[in-house]
């Protein structure tokens, strides 16, 4: 179902405790571990439409790297342009915290991160700082459970 709300609707936020619930929600309906919310909390953005968290996202910082997880939208608010602009906007903010490299994991979303230029790029490629996530190691110690994951990589320009 697409979205008859208009684009300026949408107040982004850093996210809070209190968006916990309602965010994990929205991770596990798209089929994505709503774990590591509460531990990460200070790298996740809300996006607010009518009043209520319908979209977020989050970056997770290791060393000087990062890795982007959990965007999803509601689908309710599909076609509102949120999903680009939480992308937007966790780059920007891994960049503002130092992060070189920007890592992620996608299974359906392969093709909208390459629209902001992320890359293919093999797990054994990853910079030892981001194989400290949570993400990694669960992947690289069940490999024969990811074969359908995509990899990717996005070095943040200077």
């Amino acid at each position: 179902m697409t979205s008859t709300r208009s684009e300026s609707e949408a107040a982004f936020r850093p996210a809070t405790l209190a968006d916990v619930p309602r965010m994990a929600g929205l991770i596990a309906a798209a089929d994505l571990p709503p774990i590591f919310i509460e531990e990460f909390i200070d790298g996740f953005l809300a996006a607010d439409v009518d009043g209520q968290v319908d979209a977020c996202g989050g970056v997770e910082l290791y060393g000087d790297c990062a890795v982007i997880r959990s965007v999803v939208v509601d689908p309710s608010a599909r076609g509102l342009g949120l999903g680009g602009q939480l992308a937007e906007r966790l780059i920007a903010l891994a960049g503002a915290r130092g992060a070189g490299d920007i890592y992620l994991f996608t299974q359906d979303a392969w093709e909208f991160w390459k629209h902001y230029s992320f890359i293919d790029v093999a797990l054994d490629e990853w910079k030892g700082p981001a194989r400290a996530c949570w993400q990694y190691q669960f992947i690289s110690q069940n490999a024969e459970m990811a074969a359908d994951i995509h990899t990717m990589w996005l070095p943040v320009s200077a």
